[in-house]
């Protein structure tokens, strides 16, 4: 009998339903890997330079906050270098940024802010680098939605009373930006569970103003989510900066600091994390905790391990032929048989523009103990199927493969850099990027393939599914045009 989600445990989808999903408990207790150099670190925003700065109509941030969020980030740098899921999530390739035809701000902030990070020296070609450009932007957006203050309660200016639209805490979030993200609902669950590992009695330290009344309440049903992000919001400064860093990679027009760029970017907020890092990354602390360092290794491999051999290359040539028999979906036979995305598009996901019968079918399924996945429910299906015969064949691939995703509804991205009139694949759930974790998503390996696409190939063409290596895309896999017709014959999808 198929176990079901326990309350509270559900996503709400493109048409407004709530679809119930399995949780991902983190791998990694974030409290344990920065235990030893927390004094250190709180030492060093004591005495950095951000510390003193008088930010643009707010002032000088209570130091709370400044150690605070310097805490949370050798916690997130920690795990980055461990390969934590999250942390990797936080630290992924940058995605495009636009406004869209009615004015609304999409995509990824770190490229809205793209120009201001390399004015003060940032670079965003590393998943290190991106860290801390992220931090960085973080550390500003703080300060302006809530001097820094952990507790905020909802701007009194604004119209916003209802459970799911009521801002809360540091970077005044609500709950309209986490309900349809599993991902931030993952890290909501998690603090309600843990809410000790919030980081409060760090980043109460000096605040000013205290913690009042008006802080205090909390709007809309009581019983509902929203009322419950609200109050744990103001408890958990630590689940709000990792929301933040999650949301900030995908959805920057949530924020208005972000949209209008009044969130201030300053050379000594990078200062302050290069410092940190440089405490988390010495030898002494290195290696004063083996566990923490492994982050969910088995006997003898770390995650770190694991990677690094999965992402070793392979010849090409000794994977040849691949994709035998089968032929990339073409746009059109996708359109007829699945529905036309609602155009205009752009290459940043929009997936609220699905065709209505793409809609209809999409599902979300747990694949590992790492990701998800999106995607029409046939399409899911076989990526199911296939990832349990390759973890049967390699199991320790479970403990580092990730994804780049399932569905994102927008025009595809070619490899060559021209520009593209065709709709991706993606846009209808029935393509696939893998990586692992800590590297980035293999784009054009050349003659060579990671490990783990070697294994992926053959397994997927042996569903019928084409492999992306044929247009230099190694990362990518898609239904191939004999599968999706082959489903239209069977009539799976309604």
């Amino acid at each position: 009998m198929t176990k079901k989600p326990k309350a509270g445990m559900s996503v709400v989808s493109l048409d407004g339903q709530d679809l119930p999903f399995a949780l991902l408990a983190p791998l990694s207790d974030a409290a344990p890997l920065v235990a030893d150099v927390k004094p250190q670190v709180i030492t060093a925003a004591k005495m950095s330079a951000i510390g003193r700065y008088e930010w643009k109509n707010r002032g000088v941030a209570c130091i709370g906050y400044t150690a605070g969020m310097a805490v949370a980030y050798a916690s997130a740098y920690a795990r980055l270098q461990a390969h934590d899921p999250v942390a990797d999530r936080m630290a992924r390739t940058l995605e495009p940024a636009f406004v869209d035809s009615h004015g609304n701000l999409k995509g990824d902030a770190l490229s809205w802010y793209a120009d201001q990070l390399r004015a003060i020296g940032m670079g965003t070609a590393t998943s290190a680098e991106r860290l801390r450009a992220l931090f960085v932007l973080l550390l500003g957006l703080g300060m302006r939605e809530s001097s820094g203050r952990f507790c905020e309660g909802r701007d009194r200016h604004a119209n916003n009373r209802a459970a799911d639209t009521a801002e809360a805490g540091l970077f005044q979030m609500s709950f309209n930006l986490v309900a349809p993200r599993a991902e931030l609902l993952d890290v909501f669950h998690h603090y309600q569970d843990h809410p000790d590992e919030g980081l409060r009695e760090i980043f109460e330290v000096d605040m000013r103003p205290r913690e009042n009344d008006n802080d205090r309440e909390n709007f809309g049903d009581p019983e509902s989510r929203g009322f419950a992000f609200q109050r744990l919001s103001k408890q958990c400064p630590a689940m709000v900066v990792e929301i933040a860093a999650l949301g900030l990679r995908e959805q920057a027009g949530h924020w208005g600091p972000i949209i209008n760029r009044a969130a201030e970017v300053r050379s000594a907020s990078k200062e302050l994390l290069l410092a940190v890092e440089r405490i988390v990354d010495a030898p002494a602390i290195a290696e004063a905790g083996p566990a923490a360092r492994a982050l969910g290794a088995d006997a003898t491999l770390s995650r770190a391990d694991l990677a690094r051999r999965f992402s070793a290359p392979v010849p090409l040539a000794s994977l040849l032929p691949i994709n035998t028999g089968l032929s990339s979906a073409k746009e059109e036979t996708m359109i007829s048989l699945l529905g036309s995305p609602h155009m205009p598009l752009t290459t940043v996901g929009q997936n609220e523009r699905a065709s209505d019968l793409v809609k209809r079918n999409l599902v979300l399924e747990r694949m590992s103990p790492l990701f998800r996945l999106t995607g029409v429910k046939p399409a899911v299906d076989d990526v199911k199927a296939v990832l349990t015969k390759a973890f049967a064949k390699q199991p320790a691939l479970a403990k580092v493969l990730s994804t780049e995703g399932m569905l994102s509804v927008r025009m595809r991205k070619p490899t060559n850099g021209s520009v593209s009139t065709h709709v991706s694949n993606h846009g209808w759930g029935t393509a696939v990027d893998f990586k692992v974790v800590g590297f980035d998503a293999p784009a054009n390996t050349g003659a060579t393939v990671p490990e783990f696409i070697a294994l992926l190939i053959p397994l997927f063409n042996k569903a019928g599914w084409y492999s992306g290596v044929a247009f230099n895309d190694t990362m990518h896999f898609e239904v191939s045009e004999e599968r999706i017709r082959e489903w239209a014959k069977k009539k799976v999808l309604k």
